[in-house]
């Protein structure tokens, strides 16, 4: 079915008059006719009762006018939309990240960001994983995405902003609180506040490697997404937690933040967006954000 088929069988509903319909289209009669007897044999049944004195529609035909009217006036709406978006070189900016991002990093830089553009129009999706960020970026359903790691797809690119350690939340009144570092030795007989892979992979996998290394598995007192629900638990006893560095920031007064042994491994932070197509907004964003994280990175941070 073509979109020309509709506005054909719409004209001809409202006119109820062959000639006049195609006037209005700017088509001959005879050809209208065609179209329209080729669109009710696709449909498989009859729109219009004709008769040598007029034409009207058939009940199938009334039904089916309704929603070809809604069709045709949503698609107009779209092109509108989006010729609106081409005219106005995207005023619109549409940014996903992980929860460091959005928290820490992502304010100053639209306070930064609306000084030189103040017309544009940033939204802000929030969702945990990385994985689903670089899903929403392929999709062109984001413009720009704060990522865990550098997405593998050639059609998109990202920069490092920075690297940073994984801590152990635990209460500064612990005898593990004084400690420089900590090892998965010096954590394996505390519970652990764990987070399921499926949201945050990275930290999943630190504990856990970190663990199996020794042939060890931790203990998992039991699994949260959100990193306040950890420290709250944490600061209630339930258990210890890991986290990004970043989280010195959110954490009270009562709970430190020790670094953990990790082997060399690091938590990092990307700015991510397609590789081509971008509007000049979104590299000016970008640029942005480059300049606010280099004041920004956490204890424990680096290129």
């Amino acid at each position: 079915m073509e979109l020309r088929q509709l506005q054909c069988f719409v004209a001809v509903a409202e006119e109820l008059h062959f000639r006049k319909a195609g006037e209005r289209l700017g088509i001959s009669q005879p050809a209208l006719s065609d179209r329209i007897s080729a669109l009710e044999h696709e449909l498989g049944f009859a729109l219009f009762f004709r008769t040598t004195r007029q034409v009207s529609l058939t009940q199938a035909g009334s039904e089916f006018l309704r929603d070809a009217k809604r069709i045709l006036a949503d698609i107009d709406k779209s092109v509108s939309k989006a010729r609106h978006a081409a005219d106005s070189e995207l005023k619109t900016l549409r940014v996903s990240g992980v929860d460091e991002a959005i928290s820490m990093l992502l304010p100053p830089a639209l306070m930064e960001f609306r000084k030189r553009q103040p017309s544009v129009h940033v939204e802000i999706l929030e969702i945990s994983s990385s994985d689903y960020h670089t899903q929403e970026l392929a999709n062109h359903r984001t413009d720009i995405a704060f990522v865990r790691k550098p997405p593998e797809e050639g059609f998109l690119k990202a920069d490092l902003l920075y690297r940073q350690d994984a801590v152990v939340v635990l209460p500064s009144a612990s005898e593990l609180a004084g400690r420089a570092s900590l090892s998965a030795a010096d954590i394996r007989d505390h519970p652990i506040i764990g987070f399921p892979k499926h949201a945050r992979p990275i930290l999943h996998d630190l504990l856990w490697n970190s663990y199996r290394a020794h042939g060890w598995q931790p203990d998992i007192a039991c699994e949260v997404i959100d990193k306040s629900t950890m420290l709250q638990l944490v600061a209630h006893g339930v258990g210890i937690g890991l986290a990004p560095a970043w989280i010195r920031a959110l954490a009270p007064s009562h709970l430190s933040c020790i670094p953990y042994q990790t082997d060399g491994q690091s938590i990092e932070l990307y700015v991510a967006r397609r590789a081509a197509g971008n509007s000049k907004m979104v590299d000016e964003f970008v640029d942005v954000v480059k300049d606010v994280s280099s004041g920004l990175q956490p204890a424990g941070a680096g290129k």
